[in-house]
């Protein structure tokens, strides 16, 4: 791919460069072709075989040269006009080659001047060019005398110069471009190397190898194509590394309550548990462990791939909170700790799936629970902010370490290695949490301590409510 690349950008600078070439030579050369057959008179430029047949015109229609004197400049810009470089562009032209003004001279049959033109023609003396009869019926009537650029100082038609101008053009157009050649292949090194690099961390990671990286630190596109490169290679690492580690946990929490039921069925089998219905509790426990776990991973899976469906509605998020901690009040009651809340008035309102934000509620609450002690105190707030409802769980509970606290939205992530699913839950309680706030385009955070306190540990749940959205 590489080399077909280099051919590829060698091809085109090669085509580039022959053209520019052909084209200098061309151009010199019809530039020195025009300086050799073309004059310039009073800003016109001509060629002489077109004004000697323009005079010879003349004299036929006059029937001799009366009235040439005054004719001739009109005579020489009808043969200027006449020509592809002729004209005023003409002499622009001419200027920009370098052509000089010529004289022109007029002389009839013996030699004596009729008209003449240009400053150089003021001295007959110095008119050391070229003539050219001028003859009607085979008769020589007059001769056209022209002196001046290009045709003086040179011989014959100058093929000779022209030859020397097209070989000199020629060769200075070909060390021109085996210098710019050379410059291209600089400068196709310099592209491809970056797409080779590229190619090959591309082939690694299509390969398996996810620590692929390129070289960067360049500013142009290529330099951009790069770092975009290497940040996808990361992201790829890490969502493979998060989802080794997912199989994982999953591998391991499925585990622990397989082999339960395993070691259960199998002591019921031998004869050491009797099989009395009170025998199959723990399987039925641990089945419905399974159970709870099998929805908590599905529930996950669809929020963070954006499948889970959500049923908006109007929400009374007081009236909500108020009725999840009151069904959570006896079980505060039974562990001695103090469950308290707090609605804001008027009540909140927005839209939301109060499902689903219920279910964050219990998740919360549930873990205050968990790690609140006895003569601990949980207190839960709900009051409207600018733009959106703030909800509150804070405990009085021991805290969370700072080297946790930012893993503790991450999957089967438990602070405490040695808590077990009973102790510890399934750690996956925070990270539904997570998703299905975000689903609801809000925020959830955690502080641990609270500001101006040494102990426990503070949830909050930020829901926006925009005016298309909040009531």
């Amino acid at each position: 791919m590489s080399q077909r690349l280099w051919v590829k950008l060698l091809g085109a600078f090669t085509l580039i460069i022959v053209l520019g070439v052909a084209t200098t030579v061309l151009l010199t050369r019809q530039g020195a072709v025009t300086r050799f057959s073309h004059f310039m008179t009073d800003d016109q430029m001509f060629q002489p075989a077109h004004l000697q047949d323009d005079l010879t015109a003349y004299y036929q229609q006059q029937g001799s040269w009366q009235g040439i004197g005054t004719a001739l400049p009109q005579v020489v810009r009808h043969a200027a006009s006449g020509g592809m470089m002729g004209g005023m562009m003409g002499g622009m032209m001419g200027h920009a080659m370098g052509m000089y003004e010529s004289g022109i001279v007029l002389l009839d049959g013996k030699g004596q001047v009729l008209a003449q033109m240009g400053r150089r023609a003021q001295n007959r003396a110095n008119l050391t060019g070229q003539s050219w009869p001028i003859r009607v019926d085979g008769r020589q009537v007059g001769v056209l005398l022209i002196d001046g650029e290009p045709m003086s100082g040179t011989t014959g038609d100058g093929s000779d110069l022209l030859s020397g101008v097209t070989r000199a053009a020629l060769i200075a157009g070909l060390l021109a471009g085996l210098v710019a050649f050379a410059l291209a292949i600089v400068l196709v090194r310099q592209i491809t190397r970056p797409l080779t690099e590229l190619n090959d961390a591309t082939q690694r990671i299509a390969q398996g190898d996810l620590t692929a990286r390129v070289p960067g630190g360049g500013k142009d596109e290529l330099g951009q194509l790069g770092g975009a490169f290497n940040r996808m290679a990361a992201s790829l690492e890490t969502q493979e590394s998060l989802r080794r580690n997912l199989m994982a946990d999953v591998a391991h929490e499925l585990r622990t309550p397989l082999t339960a039921i395993q070691g259960t069925v199998e002591a019921l089998q031998d004869g050491i548990f009797p099989l009395v219905p009170e025998s199959l509790n723990p399987i039925h426990e641990e089945a419905l462990l399974l159970g709870r776990l099998v929805e908590d991973l599905r529930t996950l899976a669809q929020a963070e791939a954006g499948y889970l469906s959500l049923n908006l509605a109007d929400l009374d998020v007081g009236e909500l909170t108020e009725r999840i901690v009151s069904g959570l009040l006896p079980a505060a009651q039974q562990a001695g700790i103090h469950l308290e809340w707090q609605i804001g008035t008027p009540p909140p309102v927005l839209q939301g799936d109060a499902q689903r934000i219920g279910q964050v509620l219990t998740n919360l609450l549930s873990n205050a629970l968990r790690h609140t002690p006895a003569e601990g105190k949980i207190e839960v707030t709900v009051k409207r902010q600018e733009g959106g409802v703030l909800i509150s769980v804070q405990d009085s509970g021991p805290g969370i370490a700072a080297a946790d606290l930012p893993h503790i939205f991450d999957r089967f992530y438990r602070g405490d290695r040695s808590r077990s699913r009973e102790t510890g839950g399934s750690g996956l309680g925070l990270a539904i949490a997570r998703q299905l706030v975000e689903s609801h385009s809000g925020r959830i955070w955690a502080e641990s301590p609270p500001r101006g306190q040494e102990t426990g540990t503070i949830f909050t749940v930020w829901l926006p409510g925009t005016e298309h959205r909040f009531l």
